[in-house]
């Protein structure tokens, strides 16, 4: 790591040089009505340098070396204007203005040869509009407007996309398991264990370029998808050398300068990397059970241990967030070298209280109540990432980029547990101790190459991915309060045999790599006067992944002495001693590791036909041949081995038609699959503390397949708008659900595991608004500057889940299917005086997150409104003031139970299973340009 960041440093000081610079600004207008031009494009010839107008027709174009320059400006249908020895002078801003004159004939082909912008909303509007497949986005302007911190933060502003458990990705109100997330083209590694999904929180936000989801099949897309196919492009090539640093502090109600608890960490915690403090010593042994014959090695293994069971307090300092974001350009004889380097680092904690019950259904509809917990929960977050991208423009037909993006988390949580538990009849006061770490790195190589007038393209990519996940050590133990007055507990020490989720501790350790590669060859040929363009590309990826955890449990030593059990934690673990004291046991079973590989190998070929000058079409075929294997162990013994090979024939189809410039209607279709994750068909078992749930694999899941159609119509009244209305159905072939089993409805916890239904549909309709609000009352100088950005996802779905269903609603959504999706965003920007405030609004409907069965009835993630306020000011060339309130109603989240199955969801009445709130964070911070 310290190579890594000498690297990055030396990078910043060597790929750049000072230089005195202005600014230069202005309006475009049409000559004749004298209205404002959305979206032209101002540059100066020579340079990289430009800007596209905004919604008022103005531009800006900030850092220019001092010098004489001419400025080009082009637009769409009219001429273009040079204007030659405009001045540039340091540390001043020159202005002008021009107004365009229309053609006298519609072009027929805008042909961009410098370098485009790829990052503003225009940018990515036009990208939209120019797709051959029905496509969202957000661009980094709009996301500059927001204080989202990462990845997972951004992608819930776009039309139809939700997020889980503040990192999972849902599209068109689908499970994160039938979305597909792509890093410059190439897969994306997991971080989890237990999901089929990758984790958007590790992508800081101010790395992000723009970020596209495809929500329709095409060949030369991934075949393995349902709601989307998600593109995260990072930035690469820069406009201008610039080196920026970013800080913010943030203060969360309920949280900041409050009393903190946390296990004891070592030394330089704080930089989110594995200090090594909770590891496993290197010669403790690999199976305690081997050494049973000799007990004062066992007792010296459990000495061995950080037996360290109470919480560290402090005060919780303030959220803080920084970053430092080098970009440089540079010529190395014809070659245009840019680069864009980003080390950011945040710190969060989070303070919440969180209502935790369970319920049983018994005979006669009586309702048993298992337990009321009141959970207290202290959650730290670290993170630390880098972004370093090169380019090389070799001239404007070869260019080669390699990508990297490294980020590491830190993720620390203690849980304090009190109430009540009724089923097994204790007041608890129990704790847990969790940490985990996780890592991701990916590297690409990728290159685009034109020939013959740019009617051949050729296109690679070659990657690299690793991610990790370390849980160190994960401590729970359970102490009963057997004294209400005094408060005086005593603590759970099983006999005999050790039950580790009661007193005990567990470590887990995934790794994973992923090795990527693909081209692309597209080949435009003229045939009976029409233009056509054929298109064939390969793709290969092989994902290894290792898992292995480990269960190790406490019992009473013999002559164990009572006295113990109501002591202090601590003072118990100062007795570890196979005589009168506690014994460690190991508990760790056959079916707790396993390995598992997926060889994919897929080809492909379309063909984009244009009818006529309005209508057009692209039919192809994509074929998959995937091997997906895993190793394990039944909990008896027995080997568990899968080696599933398919072989997937996609065809897809996708139609265009133009009514004009401005308006155009879609439709498509597309045949996709969705395949079990490895975790998923593992026969692994893992308690969750804070659920109190077990998850647990199914090694004979089955894969599914979709049918999906779709139909959208568009109109983009200017560059910088669009307004969409969309309708889609999906036919799901035994789709893949989180169920509750049916054997796990006594006094313990409830067993989580993957099954599949018999088949599923989900129909719906999209709107999209995005909207200069200056055309209700021209003249408003408030109007003029504000823009409406709405999106909303209405969807419908049923599941039919076969001779699986006994005991369980066959009336239904699909498990993880939001019936409504809602976002609303009020921009108001002021170019001139560089300030804008947004107010933002995001919503989605109830959900379930497992499905249930007779006695127990399906688990429903509810709404919860969320409104966020920002705002942004610059001050002179170099200062920007921001900041907001993020989650200004502070609803709580709460998963519920129709109890009374009247189809209604009431606090009164129905069942109440979690319930918490994270409190408003109040932002306050800034940006300042060094160079």
């Amino acid at each position: 790591m310290s190579r890594l960041l000498l690297f990055v440093v030396l990078s910043f000081f060597s790929a750049f040089s000072f230089a005195q610079t202005g600014t230069l600004r202005g309006t475009i207008t049409d000559a004749k009505n004298k209205e404002t031009l959305i979206g032209a494009t101002v540059k100066l010839v020579g340079t990289q340098l430009g800007a596209a107008t905004d919604i008022n027709g103005f531009f800006s174009i900030a850092k220019i070396p001092a010098g004489k320059y001419t400025v080009e400006i082009t637009y769409v249908s009219y001429k273009t204007e040079n204007i030659a020895n405009v001045a540039i002078e340091a540390d001043k801003v020159t202005e002008i203005n021009s107004a365009l004159l229309e053609a006298a004939s519609t072009l027929d082909e805008v042909r961009v040869v410098a370098t485009r912008q790829t990052n503003t909303e225009v940018s990515v509007i036009s990208e939209i509009k120019a797709s051959q497949n029905i496509v969202s986005g957000i661009s980094s302007q709009q996301i500059a407007r927001t204080l989202d911190r990462d990845a997972a933060q951004v992608v819930k502003r776009v039309p139809g996309i939700t997020i889980v458990g503040d990192r999972f990705i849902t599209i068109r109100g689908l499970n994160q398991r039938y979305n597909n997330v792509m890093l410059h083209n190439a897969f994306t590694p997991s971080m989890e264990t237990d999901v089929k999904a990758f984790s958007f929180d590790v992508i800081p936000s101010g790395q992000i370029d723009r970020l596209l989801i495809y929500k329709t099949p095409s060949a030369d897309l991934p075949g393995e998808f349902a709601g989307g196919v998600v593109k995260i492009f990072t930035k690469n090539i820069p406009d201008q050398n610039s080196i920026v640093f970013d800080y913010s502090l943030g203060i969360r109600q309920g949280t900041t300068f409050q009393d903190f608890k946390a296990s004891k960490q070592g030394n330089n915690y704080w930089t989110a990397f594995n200090n090594g403090y909770l590891d496993l010593p290197s010669d403790f042994p690999k199976d305690l059970r081997a050494v049973g014959n000799n007990p004062a090695l066992i007792e010296l293994a459990g000495r061995s241990l950080r037996n360290e069971w109470v919480p560290v307090s402090s005060s919780a300092s303030p959220d803080q967030r920084l970053s430092l974001t080098g970009n440089f350009k540079m010529k190395l004889g014809n070659i245009q070298i840019g680069n864009i380097t980003t080390v950011n680092y945040s710190e969060t904690r989070v303070v919440t209280n969180t209502e935790r019950n369970d319920y049983n259904i018994g005979a006669n509809n009586q309702i048993e109540t298992l337990f009321e917990y009141d959970d207290k929960a202290y959650a730290r977050n670290n993170r630390v990432g880098i972004l370093h991208n090169w380019a090389f423009r070799f001239n404007n037909n070869h260019s080669v980029e390699f990508k990297n993006l490294f980020n590491q988390i830190s993720n620390g949580r203690y849980v304090f547990r009190s109430g009540q538990d009724i089923a097994q009849n204790y007041r608890p006061n129990n704790h847990s101790f969790d940490q985990v770490y996780r890592g991701i790195y990916s590297g690409q190589l990728t290159g685009k190459h034109k020939f013959n007038d740019d009617k051949t393209v050729i296109d690679w990519v070659a990657g690299y991915n690793n991610s990790y996940r370390d849980q160190p050590d994960y401590k729970r133990y359970r102490s009963d309060v057997v004294d209400a007055t005094t408060g005086k507990t005593e603590i759970y020490i099983p006999i005999g045999q050790a039950q580790a989720y009661f007193l005990g501790r567990f470590n887990s350790e995934m790794k994973e790599s992923g090795y990527t590669g693909g081209a692309n060859l597209t080949q435009k040929l003229t045939a009976g006067g029409k233009e056509l363009e054929l298109k064939f590309g390969g793709f290969y990826e092989l994902k290894d992944r290792t898992f292995k955890a480990r269960n190790l449990g406490y019992v009473r030593g013999g002559n164990f002495d009572p006295s113990l059990a109501g002591s202090d934690i601590n003072q118990l673990f100062q007795n570890i001693r196979n005589d009168g004291g506690i014994r460690i046991d190991e508990q760790t079973n056959p079916n707790d590791s396993y390995t598992s590989k997926n060889t994919l190998v897929a080809g492909y070929g379309l063909i984009n036909v244009p009818f006529t000058k309005k209508f057009n079409a692209i039919v192809g075929v994509r074929i998959e041949n995937n091997r997906q294997q895993m190793n394990s162990t039944f909990l008896g013994g027995a080997p568990a081995k899968v080696d599933n090979k398919i072989t997937s024939v996609l065809p897809s189809a996708n139609l265009t038609y133009n009514f004009s410039e401005k308006t155009l209607l879609r439709a498509a279709y597309g045949m996709t699959v969705n395949r079990p994750e490895f975790r998923e068909l593992a026969p692994f078992s893992f308690f969750d503390f804070d659920f109190n749930v077990v998850y647990e694999g199914n090694p004979n899941l089955k894969i599914a397949t979709v049918q999906n159609m779709d139909l959208r119509w568009e109109m983009y009244p200017t560059p910088s708008e669009i307004i969409s209305v969309a309708a889609f159905y999906k036919y799901f072939n035994t789709p893949i659900e989180s169920t509750v089993d049916l054997g796990s409805t006594g006094l313990g916890s409830k067993t989580f595991i993957t099954n599949n239904a018999e088949s599923a549909y989900s129909t719906g309709l999209e709107i999209e608004i995005k909207k200069g609000l200056g055309t209700l009352r021209p003249g408003s100088s408030f109007l003029e500057k504000t823009s409406l950005l709405f999106n909303t996802a209405l969807i419908y779905s049923r599941v039919s889940l076969g001779a699986r269903g006994v005991g369980q609603s066959d009336n239904r959504p699909l498990q993880g299917q939001s019936p409504y999706i809602v976002n609303v965003g009020l921009n108001y920007s002021d170019t001139k005086k560089d300030f804008q405030v947004n107010l933002l609004y995001n919503v989605i409907g109830r959900r379930i997150i497992a499905v249930g069965f007779e006695a127990y009835p399906d688990l429903y993630e509810m709404p919860r409104n969320v409104v966020d306020l920002t705002f942004s000011k610059g001050i002179g060339q170099r200062w920007t003031i921001k900041g907001g309130i993020q989650d200004l109603l502070n609803q709580p989240w709460r998963i519920m139970q129709d109890s009374n199955k009247d189809n209604k969801f009431e606090s009164g009445t129905d069942f109440f299973v979690q319930k918490y709130r994270t409190g408003q964070l109040i932002s306050l911070g800034f940006s300042y340009r060094l160079l």
